[in-house]
């Protein structure tokens, strides 16, 4: 292809042949290997930043480990009461998407392979993906475990093609050695990047300029905002504001009456600006658990002996990353699906078991009557302090200061023995029901 700057920037994400071709003409495959796969755009070459999205990654992972699912339609998740954690794209075909409840996936597609989740095996796979990422550029924000953002500004010189040809080879060393295919959206902004990924699904490569982002972003729904929430786009579709058009159009003041003080950050997001910037290595804002039951459950004793579990899950994982907090939450989800949240701030920072389960038990205390039936019951700290922060702080009591010491005794003879079996009175209270640990 010609390397001179003119028409319309082209790259074969075959050969990984780039260049310029006339506007007029009418490729179809590459002039240079004869493969289709060209993706053309005028600002192909000159944008930078993208969102890396792996493709249904924990069914794609199974599939890889287990090449006779490949056809097959899979979940990841379910159980009995559970919900679908991720489906393959043939089970997207009966409709089955994530968070359905696994009974509902299962009446939808008879032939459904229901696949408990490896999470730490998930997990080590995404490292793999993301010390990968870290070799096109240091600038790699994860958003999640199978998604990422990296801006490539200023590496052209390093590795000698612009980013766009590095980004289509990335794409081909995840396949050939993860053995899963990743989309990419390539944008300005990260807003626009994160829409892209969306629109070319699996292993596509979607472009979208700062040129035709308003105009191209007019005739969608105000939801495909990266960074509008739920409730914000319930607040908006309530008053008839629906795509993203109609917040363009909408005045300030109107805006303002429905979203407040996001008002001008959504208008903008909804005409293709996003100022963000890819921050590396941001840390984790919350460390949770959760629990689905087998049978419901109404009885306060019982919720007590689950909150105290995750209370002490929550804890060590707090422990092991030298993080503590202050805002402890308590979420609950009735028989009906319905989510409540509670939350309470603590005086100082922790990372110990008792101090968090004191707090949700508070917290139950307020909110189970004995009568409402809870599915679901999940432990949260909101992140706010490191190790060392926490430590400037003084004990409550006395009583305080010898439960934190029996709990440290306790997490150094685990670290010396492995997982040791002491558990709390509390513990060798009947309970029928062994929830399935969900960790967050």
């Amino acid at each position: 292809m010609a390397q001179d700057r003119y028409g319309v920037a082209t790259l074969c994400r075959h050969c990984f042949a780039y260049g310029y071709v006339s506007s007029g003409s009418a490729f179809t495959h590459c002039p240079d290997c004869g493969h289709d796969r060209l993706i053309c755009h005028p600002e192909l070459l000159e944008l930078h930043l993208a969102h890396i999205d792996c493709d249904a990654f924990y069914c794609a992972v199974e599939k890889r480990d287990n090449p006779e699912l490949r056809d097959k339609p899979v979940i990841v998740g379910g159980g009995e009461r559970g919900v679908v954690a991720a489906a393959c794209y043939v089970a997207r075909q009966y409709g089955i998407r994530s968070a359905m409840p696994s009974w509902q996936a299962r009446k939808a597609c008879p032939e459904l392979v229901v696949i408990k989740p490896r999470m730490s095996h998930y997990q080590a796979v995404s490292r793999q993906i993301k010390s990968r990422m870290m070799a096109l550029t240091p600038l790699v924000q994860s958003l999640s475990i199978d998604e990422a953002f990296v801006d490539m500004a200023g590496t052209e010189k390093l590795h000698g093609r612009p980013a766009a040809v590095m980004l289509a080879a990335f794409q081909r060393q995840i396949a050939e050695e993860i053995g899963i295919t990743v989309s990419v959206g390539l944008a300005p902004n990260k807003s626009l990047a994160k829409i892209a990924s969306d629109q070319d699904k699996p292993d596509g490569f979607f472009v979208l300029g700062g040129a035709e982002a308003k105009g191209w972003l007019a005739d969608q729904p105000v939801s495909i905002l990266f960074g509008l929430g739920k409730a914000a786009t319930a607040r908006l579709e309530a008053q008839n504001i629906t795509s993203c058009r109609d917040i363009q159009q909408a005045s300030p003041h109107q805006l303002r009456q429905i979203l407040g003080k996001d008002a001008d950050r959504i208008a903008q997001l909804a005409s293709g600006i996003d100022p963000r910037q890819v921050i590396p290595h941001q840390p984790a804002k919350s460390v949770s658990a959760e629990t689905t039951f087998n049978a419901d459950e109404t009885q306060l004793d019982a919720l007590l002996v689950i909150a105290e579990q995750q209370s002490h899950r929550v804890a060590k994982n707090l422990k092991q990353k030298g993080l503590s907090g202050r805002t402890i939450t308590l979420k609950l989800k009735t028989s009906s699906h319905k989510i409540r949240t509670r939350s309470i701030s603590l005086s100082q920072p922790t990372q110990m078991a008792f101090r968090i389960f004191d707090a949700v038990s508070q917290l139950l205390h307020r909110e189970i009557d004995g009568r409402t039936a809870w599915r679901l019951l999940g432990v949260g700290v909101e992140i706010s302090d490191s190790l060392e922060e926490a430590s400037l702080f003084g004990v409550d009591n006395d009583a305080s200061l010898k439960q934190e010491k029996l709990e440290r005794a306790l997490d150094a003879l685990s670290d010396k023995l492995g997982d040791v079996p002491v558990t709390s009175g509390r513990q060798f209270q009947k309970n029928n029901h062994r929830p399935s640990p969900k960790q967050k």
